[in-house]
């Protein structure tokens, strides 16, 4: 592990938070970008981005934490063709007038837009420029067949859907509805042809056809399945479009029609919309709330046309002083509102200039703080001084050498902010000594901060949340292990001699030891990947092998304390007990035979071993089930309800460390209280589906 950054202060400001400029290199990694530009990270949500620097393919990062030692890259990166089956949608319109009579009544500057502009004129140009890619956004919830969604818009209008499984390499279209078309063919009403003689008359032909930004707006818990579509247009009209499940029907629209322009920036935060257009104009929305069909205004946060057309914006949400903090880029400034939750319109504002002639990158570190970069290849921290009912900014700079030949196009930052990945490009032609670097988009995972990564997984992880929600603070936890700084320190936590087993078994119990899998699972990968270390591995083995057993047992112990509590039990909790107990008295039999007195884990097994032997008697004692003297040998069982898996063309599986379970959710849901997300007893991860068509 490199440290690469170190705090120093600029432009005589006070120091804003010396924690902050602490960071460390990670790992590397670099995607193909072929038309790279500022904010290249059009969608970064938490754990996934979507990449729009390149014209001919949708490229995404979904941060995983499956990386092997040889590569520890901790990001999956998927491909879409977008070109392949794009189309100009605009084309079908711009053929039913006629261009050369429009563009011959057109004054000097109405004949140069009509020419610079390829999606009015593109149906009767010899060369048509290739579309680039305007926006890549992901879908907060998942299709109906369990996949990924996600929309990609190109610069002539043309918005596809796609999607794709999980930490799969590929995306697929979605085939069914095209949206471009629906509001072209069906949403728009008719116009009269015969009335389009002149370039104004054209323009308002086109553009409420014309797809120039769209977002999703966030998971609505009372909309089961549904996905809304925010669509933004050259007209400045704000579509509203509810999807089904499966993204094939279009169920409702509603049109908002604004006094903006060409829109080129939507992004929705909770029920919020914030909407630029390319003459730099900013609102502030509020969505519809039941019974309502339009957008509201909130606020004109910036009403000065000075052409610069927003592309970033980052909102977060301030509890302790009740409100909304939107900070925006224009040009080399950062600009910052604060919004009350409580709906006044009042607001305070604040701008701070961060060096240089643009800013290129930016992102949030917490709900009052931001790093941004600039085009002179600067990186910064910015705070958000909110007191005494006024608003300020204060700066710091962050060096690092490695900005001296890369440019920051992109910075994103993990869903619990102990990572920060920087895309980088190039900005010296020297440096380029292959045709395939100029196309390159150099990405660094860095380090947060100076906490510990295992004190921030135990100190986040609730019972109640799968561990994918994590994934973050587990990488990062990975990434340590990998770097093998002061791995030791990792391998001696939570000593399987050191934990002592209740008369009643804990959820809190079961988190330790879930936590202490997943680091004695990093530190085997680590072990069996480096010579030196692979003296080390049978006995790091071993105590998984132990920890496996304490894990199944202390899961078992929970479900039949809770199936013990229930005055009445179904068939699927009866058959369920007795597969338990069976597994129970299968691993404590196992422990005996492999964990001998001269065995090194010898004596915490015997420890362990006589413990479960008393609080099993107990449970079968309380739950009137006679001892199984002989367990049945280990069968294909489900890991939550150890009752057999038959053979089927479906499963149902972990997603963390692929152990199946039953495909009945229903079933399972009985062993759990009311309300309760079910997860993995060894790993805490969620569940996914799997169906092969015969």
């Amino acid at each position: 592990m490199t440290k690469v950054t170190e705090g120093e202060i600029s432009h005589g400001v006070q120091d804003v938070g010396k924690y902050y400029l602490d960071f460390h290199l990670l790992a590397k990694g670099f995607v193909r970008q072929d038309s790279v530009h500022d904010f290249v990270n059009s969608d970064s949500d938490g754990d996934f981005i979507a990449l729009s620097g390149s014209k001919s393919e949708v490229i995404t990062l979904e941060l995983s934490s499956k990386f092997m030692v040889v590569d520890p890259f901790p990001y999956f990166v998927a491909i879409y063709d977008s070109n392949a089956a794009e189309t100009r949608p605009l084309d079908v319109l711009a053929n039913k007038v006629d261009l050369v009579a429009i563009y011959d009544s057109c004054d000097v500057l109405e004949a140069q837009h009509l020419a610079l502009d390829p999606a009015y004129t593109a149906v009767c140009s010899v060369a048509v420029p290739p579309a680039r890619l305007t926006a890549v956004k992901r879908a907060p919830k998942l299709a109906a067949n369990g996949n990924l969604l996600l929309g990609s818009l190109n610069t002539y209008g043309s918005l596809s859907l796609i999607n794709k499984s999980a930490e799969y390499n590929r995306w697929n279209p979605v085939e069914g509805l095209n949206i471009a078309e629906t509001l072209r063919d069906t949403l728009l009403p008719e116009v009269d042809i015969a009335k389009i003689k002149d370039f104004k008359s054209y323009q308002e032909y086109i553009n409420p056809a014309w797809i120039t930004m769209f977002a999703w707006l966030p998971d609505d818990a009372d909309a089961t399945g549904q996905h809304v579509l925010v669509l933004g247009t050259a007209a400045g009209s704000l579509w509203l479009l509810t999807l089904s499940a499966d993204v094939k029907t279009l169920l409702s629209h509603q049109e908002t029609k604004t006094s903006m322009g060409r829109i080129c920036h939507i992004q929705a935060f909770k029920d919020l919309l914030l909407v630029g257009d390319s003459n730099g104009l900013i609102h502030l929305y509020q969505l519809p709330a039941k019974g309502n069909t339009a957008l509201a205004l909130v606020k004109p946060l910036w009403e000065k046309a000075d052409r610069m057309g927003l592309q970033m914006a980052v909102i977060t949400e301030c509890p302790r002083m009740d409100c909304y903090y939107i900070t925006c880029c224009k040009a080399a400034h950062l600009l910052t509102w604060s919004i009350p939750r409580t709906g006044s319109t009042d607001c305070l504002q604040a701008r701070i200039y961060v060096g240089g002639m643009k800013i290129t990158a930016l992102c949030s570190l917490e709900n009052s703080s931001y790093v941004a970069g600039t085009a002179g290849s600067c990186l910064s921290c910015v705070q958000i001084i909110h007191e005494n009912n006024q608003l300020s900014l204060q700066m710091q700079s962050i060096a690092m050498g490695v900005l001296q030949d890369f440019q920051v196009m992109g910075l994103c930052t993990s869903r619990h902010k102990n990572l920060m990945t920087l895309l980088l490009y190039r900005n010296k032609e020297y440096l380029n000594e292959t045709v395939s670097q100029k196309n390159q988009l150099v990405m660094q995972v860095l380090k947060v901060g100076n906490q510990d990564p295992l004190d921030q997984l135990v100190r986040h992880l609730e019972s109640n949340k799968p561990m994918n929600h994590y994934t973050d603070l587990l990488a990062g936890l990975r990434l340590h292990v990998f770097a093998e700084e002061n791995w030791q320190k990792f391998m001696d936590f939570c000593p399987l001699d050191s934990i002592e087993f209740a008369d009643t078994a804990t959820e809190g119990q079961l988190q330790q030891l879930q936590i202490k899998f997943h680091v004695l699972q990093n530190v085997i990968r680590l072990q069996s990947s480096h010579l030196q270390l692979t003296v080390h591995i049978q006995k790091s083995r071993d105590e998984l092998q132990l920890l496996l057993a304490m894990l199944n047992i202390t899961h078992i112990r929970l479900r039949l304390q809770f199936i013990g509590s229930l005055s009445k039990r179904s068939p699927f909790q009866e058959q369920a007990i007795k597969c338990m107990f069976e597994e129970a008295h299968r691993l404590i039999n196992k422990l005996n035979d492999d964990f001998t007195e001269n065995h090194a884990l010898g004596s915490t097994a015997r420890t362990f071993v006589e413990q479960m032997g008393n609080h099993i008697q107990h449970l079968h004692e309380m739950l009137g089930i006679p001892v199984i003297s002989n367990p049945q040998k280990q069968l294909h069982r489900c890991s939550v309800s150890f009752v057999e898996i038959s053979l089927s063309l479906e499963r149902r599986y972990c997603s963390l460390c692929n152990r199946q379970i039953l495909f009945e959710l229903d079933n399972l849901q009985e062993l759990y209280e009311s309300g309760r997300h079910l997860t993995c007893p060894v790993c805490h991860g969620s569940f996914a589906t799997e169906m092969f068509n015969a």
